[in-house]
């Protein structure tokens, strides 16, 4: 029995490279310039693998490289459908985010949490000045706000400057209160600031606008949510 265990292990195993090298030989000529192939692993469709390539979307190829999908995969159920790629996908935000420590986050807890979201902002963008507005509403409902840094115009723009001025200041939160009414501080630097990385991970989340909220499932909420809607998504 356990020979018979081994060798099907092994055929497996077999079958799953010679599959990997079927997939990349197929995808070499059609994937954009640059893209390098990250995980190839089994799909939830019986003879086809999902391929990660520095994108969060995977694509799905059948086994012998003939064939591709690009979209998402629904699972029936008894009752309803799941979305198999919106679950793969949010699984890959979680270790994304992970990346950011909590200390690196400008935070606005909840006296009574029942979730905390990460929300990616910008000071000069209109609807994060008016989430942060509402930040005692979403307080009050239990959900915390945790600040990370995504300055649409780029690294060494003036939003950039002033969200490092935020992120180095001695009071973080209080200075991020002032960006966002449109008013003004002594901006100071500090060599171990955040906000490039924190720019650099959004982007790797594919974060192309301001506000982007997440939950700490990996859901990405695009744009502006009103608090109590919220509260109504993370509940699902």
């Amino acid at each position: 029995m356990k020979k018979s265990f081994i060798s099907f292990i092994l055929i497996f195993s077999v079958v799953t490279l010679a599959s990997q090298e079927n997939i990349k030989e197929a995808l070499k000529n059609i994937l954009p310039d640059g893209a390098v192939i990250e995980l190839i692993e089994p799909s939830p469709i019986p003879g086809m693998y999902a391929v990660y390539y520095g994108d969060l979307q995977p694509i799905y190829v059948t086994q012998d490289g003939s064939f591709f999908i690009y979209g998402d995969i629904y699972k029936i159920n008894r009752n309803s459908i799941s979305n198999i790629t919106e679950q793969s996908i949010a699984e890959r935000r979680k270790i994304i985010l992970n990346e950011i420590p909590k200390e690196e986050l400008i935070s606005f807890k909840s006296n009574t949490e029942k979730f905390s979201v990460i929300v990616f902002t910008d000071v000069d963008c209109g609807y994060c000045r008016k989430l942060h507005k509402q930040v005692d509403q979403y307080n009050k409902l239990g959900i915390s706000i945790n600040y990370a840094a995504f300055p649409r115009s780029g690294l060494g723009t003036s939003a950039f400057t002033k969200m490092v001025g935020a992120w180095c200041s001695k009071n973080p939160k209080e200075s991020m209160t002032k960006l966002k009414n449109n008013l003004t501080f002594d901006i100071s630097f500090c060599d171990n600031q955040p906000v490039s990385k924190q720019y650099i991970i959004g982007k790797k989340l594919g974060i192309d606008g301001t506000p982007a909220i997440f939950s700490m499932d990996g859901e990405m909420f695009q744009g502006y949510v009103e608090p109590q809607e919220l509260l109504s998504r993370l509940r699902k």
